[in-house]
């Protein structure tokens, strides 16, 4: 093997060592200082100590630092609780928190089942008030969009409220329902509620919408809002809702037998892209006035497979998407509009495979809403870090490649004298956009 090396004038590597435990200033998240540093520029330890009235039995910790820890292991990637323990001899780590030992599973469960619901009222307070802060940063918007979804959350296990849904991938699985909406251009997180699985799309849409109309800043007026949603939310008390505020939307239609004869009927103009476009006035059963209903057609492809992939009602012909909207522009923009509405499915996605919202940490209903409300708290930090901090191409980059490129980097805090240094790796990469980074936290400017 020694021969084989010398020829082909490979390294050895070491041969003799030895192996040393005394180090206590190392880790594997050298990047979380960027996080750290942004919410010290946002004072939220500062805020959560100030609101958050949490009667304590242990006094090892204060509710801000459970807080605060549940959000960094979030944005870290250690996606249960239960993988935290890597932490608990993470000296950087914890020199970040100001932590003396890293709060392990269990007390971390204790705390999330403690936590009242007035409190996780008093949790949102300070997102909705962070958010309202950065809102207008960096420029002032004029217009909003605002993008509603649903996901199935499935349960292993006997949790509180999770029930079974109508969930056609895994019927018979019980489940978590929540409904988010999302901010369209920015992708900002908005407004999440948590529910039973057995929750239709529809159930709460109504109050759901009336908080994210709450949360609009006065200086957007509502003829500057509008909505998009899939066919879970067409429904009558929703459109009537939309039509009192004057909100723009457009909506996906059920496909009711009356809608799918008017869609196939109606008179339809022909695009230059083989698409073609058509619209028709119905008033449906229960509903006060008529509404304006967009269709939109193509040819079935040729190709089985991409045929199958079509989600929307077919004749022998054609594929058909009904939109019922308020919107008086041409009915191919008003599908435009519409489609692209798919970047809420990508945010989703996020939050289920970056951000642990599939894991689900307690079998506690108001812990799990507790951690469902932090876990949305941590994505909007990270978009704010995004938007505020970081060039402009990773705006709508997900948290995985914010982690790869900034956050999960070796490094060793040293002390000389009253200084402190983080070291970082050598020929580091993205070593240009990390400076960066910390310069724009520290020139930001929070109203």
């Amino acid at each position: 093997m020694h021969y084989l090396c010398a020829a082909l004038k490979m390294p050895k590597g070491l041969r003799l060592y030895r192996c040393s435990f005394a180090e206590k200033h190392i880790t594997h998240f050298g990047g979380m200082v960027l996080i750290h540093s942004f919410c010290q520029k946002l004072r939220l330890k500062k805020r959560l100590q100030q609101k958050i009235r949490l009667p304590q039995r242990n006094q090892n910790y204060h509710p801000s630092e459970h807080i605060l820890s549940l959000i960094y292991i979030i944005i870290a990637g250690l996606r249960r609780i239960n993988k935290t323990e890597i932490l608990q001899y993470n000296g950087t780590f914890l020199d970040l928190l100001g932590l003396s030992r890293f709060p392990d599973q269990s007390t971390l469960r204790r705390f999330l089942k403690r936590l009242p619901t007035k409190v996780i009222r008093q949790i949102v307070m300070v997102h909705n008030q962070l958010r309202e802060e950065l809102f207008h940063l960096p420029k002032p918007r004029t217009s909003l969009t605002f993008d509603l979804d649903s996901v199935v959350l499935v349960i292993y296990g006997k949790h509180q409220k999770a029930q079974v849904g109508y969930n056609p991938k895994k019927p018979g699985r019980r489940s978590y329902h929540p409904l988010l909406c999302f901010e369209a251009h920015l992708q900002e997180f908005w407004h999440g509620s948590l529910r039973p699985g057995n929750a239709v799309t529809s159930t709460g849409a109504v109050p759901f919408i009336n908080v994210c109309l709450f949360k609009v800043p006065k200086t957007i007026p509502k003829s500057r809002i509008r909505f998009r949603a899939d066919s879970g939310l067409f429904n009558k008390k929703v459109i009537e809702r939309l039509d009192q505020e004057g909100c723009g939307y457009a909506i996906v239609a059920k496909e009711y037998p009356t809608i799918k004869v008017r869609a196939i009927t109606c008179r339809f103009k022909k695009l230059r892209n083989g698409w073609e476009v058509g619209e028709f006035q119905y008033q449906p059963h229960g509903w006060k006035k008529v509404h304006r209903f967009v269709v939109v057609r193509r040819p079935i492809p040729e190709d089985p497979i991409e045929a199958q992939q079509l989600t929307l009602f077919k004749d022998r012909k054609y594929a058909y998407h009904v939109l019922v909207t308020n919107l008086k522009t041409h009915p191919w923009r008003v599908w435009r509009f519409y489609a692209k509405r798919a970047t809420v499915e990508k945010n989703v996605r996020e939050l289920l495979y970056d951000y642990p919202l599939g894991k689900i940490p307690t079998e506690d209903w108001v812990a799990n809403v507790a951690f469902f409300q932090i876990l949305l708290f941590a994505y909007n930090i990270v978009h704010w870090f995004k938007r505020l901090c970081l060039p402009k191409e990773y705006l709508y980059k997900t948290l995985e490649t914010i982690r790869t490129d900034f956050l999960v980097l070796p490094a060793r805090l040293t002390r000389r004298k009253s200084h402190n240094t983080i070291r970082l790796p050598h020929d580091y990469h993205y070593q240009k956009q990390f400076e960066n980074a910390l310069r724009k936290i520290s020139q930001l400017q929070i109203p």
